[in-house]
């Protein structure tokens, strides 16, 4: 099979089941597009972005990826002409997201063939910057990336709220997808640290020292040591290093 050259463009591979069509595009859609090689060459970039845009207007503006089949998918331009790439036909098949294209610029003799698959593709969100366990996740730590559509389904995140004010359980690589399993909420208690114990009444608070015996986050419950009485109870975890008791300040005041 031949090697696929894949791009990622914006476009659609619309899931109605239309059939394939000869589409010839009209002389306003002839669009002229950047030439490299001192305007020698039109490149595969070049040609992709023009047929993206006619996936758009045929289905809607959903991204898509482009894969081209075999090599050599550049149009040269002939000397002394200007290069205008011209799509002089464009057949696309929604169902299976094939497509086949006649291309040509001014002063060519005769088109160049190209053709591919369009397959859908969506944005998940991904870490740009390299997170630590422990480290919270901000905004700036994420960007979108394309995948295959369907690709990454359940157990994987999708959306940038479900990763901001997490923490890696693991280290892990940016520009991935991410499983919800890989993440959660930042440390705030570790194992065995020594915390805060506070406890309140009508009219009264009570402090003292305990020490974890599991880690947590904020809002889970966690067994800690009282240091004064010696005595476990379970308190909420409030804060980096802090626990709440609740109801009875006894509980925790030193005999």
């Amino acid at each position: 099979m031949a090697k696929l050259h894949t791009l990622f463009l914006l476009g659609l591979a619309a899931a109605a089941l239309a059939p394939s069509v000869a589409y010839t595009a009209p002389a306003a859609a002839q669009t002229q597009v950047a030439a490299v090689s001192g305007g020698q060459v039109i490149g595969e970039r070049e040609i992709a972005k023009r047929l993206t845009e006619l996936v758009e207007q045929r289905n809607g503006g959903q991204s898509v990826e482009i894969s081209f089949h075999g090599l050599g998918n550049e149009i040269e331009v002939p000397p002394a002409t200007p290069a205008v790439l011209q799509v002089e036909s464009f057949s696309y098949d929604a169902r299976s997201g094939r497509f086949l294209a006649a291309l040509t610029t001014p002063g060519r003799t005769e088109p160049v063939t190209v053709s591919g698959r369009a397959q859908p593709v969506e944005l998940i969100p991904v870490l740009k910057n390299r997170v630590m366990p422990g480290d919270t996740i901000s905004r700036n730590d994420v960007e979108w990336q394309r995948v295959p559509a369907g690709r990454y389904g359940a157990g994987y995140i999708d959306q940038i709220n479900e990763l901001i004010g997490q923490s890696p359980r693991r280290p892990l690589a940016t520009g991935m997808p991410i499983r919800a399993a890989d993440i959660g909420r930042p440390e705030a208690v570790g194992k065995n640290v020594i915390v805060t114990m506070v406890a309140q009444g009508p009219g009264i608070t009570i402090t003292t020292t305990g020490r974890a015996l599991e880690a947590g986050s904020i809002g889970d419950v966690i067994p800690v040591m009282n240091l004064q009485s010696r005595k476990t109870i379970q308190a909420t975890i409030t804060g980096t290093n802090e626990v709440q008791v609740t109801p009875a300040p006894r509980v925790i005041a030193s005999n």
